[in-house]
């Protein structure tokens, strides 16, 4: 095999298409058995979606409208989808989308091959990887959308189709705010893409092509959010950065070092894990990239200005905030997957049979132990264990209150879809006037602040909710009127406004 790998005949490249569409049905098959039971923050997201294809505007649930989700893209998909099928339930859609665009990064690699470096099989491999390696439990939120647009900007770029790459980048943007970090790693390179011996206006003319796609979507999306919300930039950040600076929270740096350990952990050798197989692989990739496949070297500095943001920025790490470093590393590893099988089957010299069979010894027991885990997770666990009790809650206030009625609590992604009151986010996400005092630590201010009609209580959130309850003026204003099953071992106590 050369190395464009032009010598494949039909039949073999008819096998590498149809492994593809075989493995493009997993992340459907896991959308199948994940649509119920998804994490509170998702439901945020979906409550914002669910508004707007009722027609009441980006509110959450109630007017004003605030942008309390970092993910506008995937909330104006999903409202559209919605409106378009209002029978199908808004999270369904959310969750099968989402896997769309997790089996739509394996067809961007494949169909793109070449602007990616890469020939047929080892595309193959890539797009396998990538399927084996998915995040079951993150079917709903943006991480697909963004990883599907991350990749399919670099491969616009590649293909010097500037426009459209920038207009990528845009989405990016609009998916996840550290979207836009792409934005000067394109500009940059295309002065080194197109530089040798140009001048300068053919030098720049491509940079200044990119930075006019990605404002088409960002400036339309920036004058509705302004006019809208009186910002541009999603709440969730300067959230996040309050959360950190109240010292209640561990920083995201802080949450990586608690992440990396965690990662493959079914390829460690030994019990402590210190030597893992699926490192070695991501080094070996990282190894590869930068001595002959130097296109994918875009991934690795976008993902090192991730983390360089997102450290500066100070804000508090949440479990999401792994997963772009993660696919960066996946499509290392299975560039790393490449180089060892490619060597080992150079190592057989003139034995064709086990040139042929070497691959496969090496790439689907790495396949296998990938996916193994994703499977039984979606075979055993429904999804947010929580989810039981907070139905509960949610439809004791459907039962018992008016829409019109409000309610206070420090989780809201469950209360906001599947009640229509309005909704007291204590944590500052949803409810922005709040976000100030969330920076000192101090909850019970931003509560008296809008006083509610009901408090929910519970004991896990006592951190938080405890300066709440004991205050001084609590008692004489607030009643306890019902106790429902908690998440764990305590319970709800719902509190109502005498």
């Amino acid at each position: 095999m050369d190395r464009k790998g032009n010598d494949l005949d039909p039949h073999i490249r008819r096998f590498l298409i149809a492994a593809l569409l075989v493995g493009s049905l997993f992340p459907l098959w896991v959308a199948t058995r994940r649509h119920q039971f998804l994490n509170d923050d998702t439901y945020i997201t979906l409550t914002y979606a669910k508004s707007l294809a009722a027609g009441n505007g980006f509110v959450f649930n109630h007017a004003p409208a605030t942008l309390g989700t970092t993910a506008p893209l995937l909330t104006l998909i999903v409202a559209t989808l919605s409106a378009l099928f209002p029978w199908i339930e808004p999270s369904l859609i959310a969750v099968l989308f989402t896997a769309a665009c997790w089996a739509g990064i394996v067809w961007v690699v494949f169909l793109f091959r070449r602007q990616l470096d890469l020939n047929d099989w080892q595309a193959t491999v890539m797009g396998l990887v990538i399927i084996a390696s998915g995040w079951v439990d993150f079917l709903g939120m943006e991480a697909y959308l963004f990883a599907l647009l991350l990749v399919l900007g670099v491969v616009l770029f590649y293909r010097r189709q500037w426009l459209l790459a920038g207009g990528s980048v845009g989405l990016l943007f609009l998916t996840r705010g550290e979207g836009i970090l792409m934005l000067p790693l394109l500009v940059a390179g295309s002065l080194i893409y197109t530089g040798r011996g140009g001048t300068v206006g053919k030098m720049i003319r491509p940079g200044l092509r990119i930075l006019a796609g990605f404002l088409v979507p960002a400036l339309m999306w920036s004058v509705y959010s302004q006019l809208t919300f009186g910002r541009i930039i999603p709440n969730t950040l300067s959230v996040k950065m309050a959360q950190e600076q109240s010292g209640m929270w561990l920083s995201f740096p802080e949450r990586l070092l608690e992440w990396i350990p965690l990662w493959e952990r079914q390829f460690a050798l030994g019990h402590r894990g210190i030597l893992n197989i699926w490192w070695l692989l991501v080094a070996v990739g990282l190894g590869s990239a930068i001595i002959e496949k130097r296109r994918w070297l875009l991934f690795l500095a976008w993902m090192g200005m991730y983390v360089a943001g997102y450290t500066a920025l100070q804000v508090a790490g949440y479990w999401w905030y792994q997963l772009p470093i993660l696919f960066v590393l996946q499509v290392f590893a299975a560039l790393g997957l490449v180089r060892i099988t490619e060597a080992a089957a150079r190592a057989m010299g003139r034995h064709r049979f086990a040139m042929r069979v070497a691959p496969v010894i090496i790439i689907l027991p790495v396949l296998l132990l990938l996916i193994k885990p994703r499977v039984n997770r979606a075979l055993t666990h429904p999804g947010d264990a929580r989810a039981p009790s907070y139905l509960t809650l949610c439809r004791w206030f459907g039962d018992n209150t008016l829409p019109s009625q409000s309610i206070a609590y420090i989780e809201v992604g469950y209360l906001g879809y599947y009640t229509d009151n309005r909704i007291i986010d204590l944590s500052g996400l949803t409810t922005p006037d709040i976000v100030p005092h969330v920076a000192t630590g101090d909850f019970a201010s931003g509560f008296w602040q809008h006083e509610p009609d009901f408090f929910v209580f519970l004991p896990d959130f006592g951190w938080a909710l405890d300066e709440i309850r004991d205050g001084p003026q609590f008692d004489r204003l607030y009643q306890p009127v019902a106790t429902l099953p908690g998440p764990r071992e305590a319970e709800f106590v719902i509190y109502a406004h005498q």
